[in-house]
Order: C-alpha cells, then structure tokens, then sequence
C-alpha cells in the first residue's frame, strides 16, 4: 500500500522536536514549581538550569521565568517585612510607655539641671 507511510527512525517528528531533552529543562520545571514557595532554592536551580542551557545553545523559558517569579516574591516578601515592622514600631510609639521600664526622668541628674 502506498498511503501507509510507518516513521522511520531516522525521521524526527514533531513531537521528538518540540519535547526534545537538553541539559537544565527539567531542573528548570522544578525550579518553576518551587518558585512559588520556597523562593531561594528556586532561584538557585532557576539560574544553574539557565546557565546549563546556555552552554547547550537551548533556550529555557521555565529557567528564566522561576527566576523572575522568585526575585519578585523574594523582593514583595522583604518589602512586606519592612512594612509590617515599621507599622509595628509606629503603633508601639503611638501606645506611649506601658510603666515596665519606668519612667525616664529617674535619670536625670539630682541637682535641679534638666
């Protein structure tokens, strides 16, 4: 039959193209995973796996968006840190002394000086 063509094994498919295998592409994968939850690993893997597939000459689009994804959770998480210790030093200011440390002009000199 001349309409029955069987692939040979020297022929790549679309398939062989698309999901072919280079080094860093399942460590970025994972890195993009974990991007999402622990940001300093992921970003660690995010940039071996890029490096890995640079010297390849492949381009690894999960690499470079853990490393995206995690640089901006870690940079929103230090903001969201400063922000809740500043509001949390202001509201301690605004309450004023609660009387466990005394009061401070205790130590002001005896003598009448201020």
């Amino acid at each position: 039959m001349a309409t029955d063509k069987t692939p040979d094994a020297q022929t790549p498919n679309a398939d062989t193209q698309t999901w072919a295998e280079y080094p860093g592409r399942t460590l970025g994968v994972v890195a993009l995973v974990l991007s999402f939850f622990l940001q300093i690993p992921a970003l660690v893997m995010g940039i071996i796996a890029w490096v890995w597939s640079n010297k390849a000459n492949q381009s690894n689009v999960p690499a470079k968006v853990a490393v995206a994804v995690s640089a901006t959770l870690m940079v929103l998480g230090i903001l969201a840190i400063v922000g809740w210790t500043a509001l949390l030093v202001s509201l301690g200011s605004e309450f004023g002394e609660f009387g466990e440390f005394g009061d401070f002009d205790d130590f002001r000199m005896r003598d009448g000086r201020d």
